[in-house]
């Protein structure tokens, strides 16, 4: 006989593409998952807003964003959703205590997919920061939090006995946080090393096939991969937020994005692509962090790579992560496969080690 699984309520702050394609996951799986779940609230700066204290129907919202209609249903009694660029912490509170005895019972989670802001990490540092205050556990799929605030979070969500977690902020859903904090107990990260912008891949790739930089961009944007904004993909941001979060996460560096020392792939020609093929190497954005002089310092570059390095073989979509560590020496983990399925699978992860922690 099945054991009873627990039922999770589902906050869902941010309604794009990653947050859409996560609702359909959680149905499509449903009867795979350690956890049953229901969605009380939608809350965008984009499309409106729902709650119901019996749940709403997710799968409906979805297609309603899809066709390019608002969502409806939110009482006046409820804080009015933030505009754009705005902060949902006040509706976050008000939901969290309206779901008062799931927040009691560890049932309740904030699940945060709003845009990354490379400046501030804002609004998603924010809405964390009210989900975990009001006692609702933060899972987000957003680097901000994590590359901007991951000690003051952890901490707050250690004081509070709930849950911060963020799978997907990095390499969609490949369990580097997961496989670090589960499986490797004692073990101190000293460096790693890696590509983990897919766009960047996918576009130098393309290019290796003497696509044009601009039509591999265009495709990655209409796959929904692209960041809403693509510089922050071909400046070398996302993958700087990215090793900010790694870094603050395995090596405790409490760094932000401005902290490394960046460079993108704007303005790579033809030319370079095959000036590095031809003496049988490959351009890839490599990311990567280390301890220099008594403190980690991360990097993202442009770099020419040996037809023998690991990275250099990752082709369209791919990430692979190299963790530098005392005890096991050089452990790696490849994505073969990204997109919005793996960034939603993510939240599923997450959701998972919530439900494994309740009685």
């Amino acid at each position: 006989m099945r054991q009873k699984r627990p039922r999770l309520e589902l906050i869902l702050v941010g309604f794009g593409n990653v947050a859409r394609r996560a609702v359909r996951l959680f149905a499509e799986i449903a009867q795979r998952l350690p956890f049953e779940s229901t969605t009380v609230a939608i809350v965008t700066a984009r499309h409106g807003a729902t709650w119901s204290a019996g749940g709403v129907d997710a799968l409906a919202a979805a297609a309603r964003v899809d066709a390019g209609d608002r969502l409806d249903g939110w009482p006046a009694a409820l804080p009015a959703p933030a505009g754009p660029g705005g902060r949902n912490a006040a509706a976050i509170a008000a939901l969290v205590e309206r779901h008062a005895a799931a927040a009691r019972e560890g049932r309740l989670v904030c699940i945060e997919t709003t845009v990354l802001n490379i400046d501030s990490g804002e609004p998603a540092v924010s809405h964390v920061r009210a989900a975990l205050e009001a006692g609702a556990h933060a899972v987000t799929a957003n680097k901000g939090p994590v590359a901007f605030a991951h000690a003051e979070l952890a901490a707050l969500a250690q004081a509070r006995d709930r849950r911060f977690l963020f799978e997907g902020a990095v390499m969609d859903g490949i369990p580097i946080f997961n496989l670090v904090r589960e499986t490797l107990p004692g073990v101190a990260i000293d460096r790693f090393r890696g590509v983990v912008n897919s766009t960047t891949n996918h576009i130098l790739t393309c290019m290796e096939r003497g696509d044009t930089f601009e039509a591999a961009l265009t495709q990655m944007q209409a796959a929904g991969v692209a960041e809403a904004d693509p510089a922050l993909d071909v400046d070398g941001w996302d993958a700087a937020a990215k090793t900010a979060a790694l870094m603050n996460v395995l090596m405790d560096a409490r760094v932000t994005p401005r902290d490394i020392d960046r460079e993108g792939i704007r303005g790579v020609s033809q030319e370079q692509v095959r000036a590095a093929m031809g003496a049988g190497r490959r351009l890839r954005l490599v990311a990567s962090a280390e301890w220099r002089n008594g403190r980690p310092a991360g990097r993202v570059r442009l770099a020419q790579l040996e037809a023998s390095d690991p990275l250099a073989g990752l082709q369209g979509q791919q990430n692979a992560l190299l963790l530098g560590t005392d005890l096991l020496g050089e452990v790696g983990i490849l994505q073969r496969d990204g997109g919005l399925t793996q960034t939603a699978y993510a939240l599923v992860t997450d959701l998972a080690a919530i439900a494994r922690g309740l009685p």
